[in-house]
């Protein structure tokens, strides 16, 4: 299992995150953060380059862009399109899929790479995230364009995960794992989704046992490295990880 974890579990910059996690020998991956990409962004990259390219001798990275590309973060893809493995995309709103249509498929002729019978060597994975958005994308690009899946949002959406995986396994590059907990949410005000796994939730159970074998990277989205200390757990617990 290639098991990743965002670039930020600890706060702190990507450098300080990357050496904190080097030596958790569970974990063989790291999503690279990147919802905003601005000035302090790039001028931080600059500090820290070095940094980041050591660690990628140690650790599969994907790289989860802004949540509105746009043309100009091209210069962030460039930047790491020898080191990622995957760049992850948030779908615009329906009204606007035609937009990022033409830049999506701009940008998989201008870095289309490796093995072109996996996603037509597409690198790009476009996430589940609010109802609607990745049907109304999907419907508008190839049929080989690879998928991100992200239980959390499949559960706020009442959707069944282990359902989705079986859908559309063959198209997952990455799936973000995480839990539900909304009536934790309303006590301390964070997201209800982005929670540690629960190994006796029933979704979990259905979902866990097809994971065993899968060839993508899958990313315990979780911003707490406690919080991804149970989660992994769980995961031994049902022998996904030794």
């Amino acid at each position: 299992m290639d098991l990743s974890v965002p670039s930020w579990v600890i706060p702190g910059t990507y450098g300080e995150n990357l050496v904190f996690l080097a030596d958790k020998p569970e974990i063989t991956g790291v999503e690279l953060l990147f919802f905003l990409y601005d000035g302090e962004i790039k001028a931080l990259l600059d500090t820290e380059w070095k940094i980041i390219v050591a660690h990628g001798r140690r650790f599969t990275y994907t790289v989860h862009l802004p949540d509105q590309v746009k043309p100009e973060h091209g210069e962030l893809i460039e930047r790491f399109l020898p080191l990622a493995r995957y760049f992850i995309v948030h779908p615009y709103p329906p009204e606007a899929a035609e937009t990022q249509e033409r830049l999506l498929s701009f940008w998989a002729e201008k870095y289309g790479k490796g093995d072109k019978t996996v996603f037509g060597g597409n690198p790009f994975l476009i996430e589940n995230t609010l109802p609607g958005r990745q049907e109304t994308l999907l419907r508008r690009l190839p049929q080989d364009t690879g998928l991100c899946m992200d239980t959390g949002h499949l559960l706020l959406e009442g959707k069944n995960p282990a359902a989705f995986f079986t859908v559309y396994q063959n198209r997952l590059g990455e799936i973000h794992l995480h839990d539900l907990d909304p009536e934790k949410a309303g006590r301390d005000g964070r997201l209800a989704d982005h929670r540690p796994l629960d190994a006796g939730n029933g979704w979990l159970k259905e979902l866990l046992p097809r994971l065993r074998g899968f060839p993508g990277v899958i990313n315990l989205e979780l911003f707490s490295w406690d919080e991804i200390s149970r989660s992994i757990d769980v995961l031994k617990e049902f022998d996904l990880i030794p």
